[in-house]
């Protein structure tokens, strides 16, 4: 039996801003620098949020900017500095009334300034981590990858299973006492006989106790009996249900275990969706899939992401400490877009086997779409095959490999050029 489903995976995640510290809240681009007579700041945020944070980078000796580099009016400044979208940098410096100072001389005068030249040069790092970050989302998806757990793992989860157990809790107040009684009948007695001829206190006070004492000592012990018993019975019942709960928690625990050791299709299916669903991955693809329970197999037709979805500039640092942002060139995009789409591949490949320590092989068809010359219209092309088993698969060193080369591993169809163009494959179906 087979179950078939289709299953969008939509971008979520850009660019992890926590990461690299780089974000936007002013400027095209990225991050911000305040320069004011506290020190320096950093400002980021992630944009659409309204979240933002100031962290300072230095002190604020070095940084303060006063009458002597503005103004003979001892006008305290700050400044602001970013990158245009052709990442060239743009200073800004106001007053504190918000009004820009457009004086070249004062912005001449800030740009000779070691702090200036220090922390543009972090804005200049802070970018190049973005824009390298943003194509390493795409090439390097196969490093998600984790190991498959093994059916020796699962089974050994099973030895071990055992259905919790309540624990009844003690009833831990004493029982009362004649002694413990007097003392409670001595302070009620005080309270009754406090008269100023004290002298004829204490006779009163112990007639009191002596009158009471048998009485409350038996009533006491009778409702401290009831008081015992209630509790006793509660615990029982709490331990009566508790582990009817735990032996339905053990059950289910154990059927799970048991689904994930023999590959069965209910489990495996629900795992699987479940963490497609939740997959936070930057590029946007389609799978179809089935599974074969009798065969163990995943059968995963990839609608993958399209070339132009790939980050179109890279990034170097200069010797000068300067930014460089250029076009990547047509094989590098082609290039890493075929590490995109083998990657990707992997990675599917990946939570399928995570999916069941039962499932013994997956099967991936992998199409894009593309112009027929024939007629010009979009078409679907299917650009590789790869047929992986677990054993071999779970070999590998998913942080080290090259995914296009790691496809040699297993028996696959893919023509793929020295120059990175994929061609047109005819598979089976």
């Amino acid at each position: 039996m087979r179950y078939r489903n289709r299953i969008k995976l939509a971008p979520g995640l850009n660019i992890n801003l926590s990461k690299s510290g780089i974000s936007t809240t002013i400027g095209p681009k990225g991050a911000s620098l305040n320069i004011g007579k506290t020190g320096a700041y950093l400002n980021t945020g992630i944009p659409g949020t309204g979240l933002y944070n100031r962290t300072k980078i230095s002190s604020s000796e070095k940084n303060a900017i006063n009458n002597n580099s503005v103004s003979k009016n001892q006008t305290q400044v700050g400044v602001k500095l970013d990158l245009d979208e052709n990442y060239q940098p743009v200073v800004e410096i106001y007053d504190n009334g918000g009004k820009n100072i457009t004086s070249q001389q004062v912005i001449n005068k800030l740009k000779r300034t070691p702090e200036y030249k220090e922390n543009l040069k972090k804005i200049y790092n802070l970018y190049y981590n973005q824009i390298i970050e943003e194509t390493k989302e795409f090439t390097e998806l196969y490093k998600h990858i984790l190991k498959p757990i093994t059916k020796k793992e699962i089974q050994d989860k099973i030895e071990k299973l055992k259905p919790q157990k309540y624990t009844k809790k003690r009833f831990d107040i004493l029982e009362p006492s004649k002694s413990s009684i007097e003392k409670e009948l001595l302070i009620e007695a005080k309270s009754k006989f406090n008269s100023v001829l004290f002298w004829k206190n204490k006779k009163k006070r112990t007639q009191f106790i002596t009158d009471n004492l048998e009485q409350t000592l038996k009533k006491s012990i009778e409702n401290w009996k009831t008081q015992k018993e209630n509790f006793e019975n509660s615990e029982l019942n709490k331990e009566k249900e508790s582990n009817i709960e735990f032996l339905k928690a053990f059950e289910q625990k154990k059927e799970n275990l048991l689904g994930n050791l023999n590959g069965a299709e209910n489990y495996v299916i629900n795992n699987f969706e479940t963490v497609l669903k939740e997959i936070d991955i930057k590029p946007e693809f389609f799978i179809d899939f089935e599974y074969d329970e009798k065969t163990k197999t995943f059968f995963i037709d990839l609608d993958l992401p399209e070339i132009e979805h790939l980050p179109k500039e890279t990034a170097s640092i200069l010797q000068s400490g300067k930014l460089s942002v250029k076009k990547k060139s047509e094989k590098q995009l082609k290039e890493e877009y075929a590490k995109c789409v083998t990657g990707l591949g992997l990675l599917v490949t990946g939570i399928s086997f995570m999916s069941s320590a039962g499932i013994e092989k997956v099967d991936i068809s992998a199409y894009t779409q593309r112009v027929d010359k024939k007629d010009g219209q979009i078409k679907d092309d299917y650009i590789y095959s790869i047929q992986l088993d677990r054993e071999n698969f779970a070999k590998m060193n998913y942080q080290k490999i090259d995914p296009v080369n790691a496809f040699e591993n297993f028996s696959h169809k893919m023509q793929l050029s020295k120059s990175y163009i994929f061609k047109t494959i005819e598979i089976e179906k």
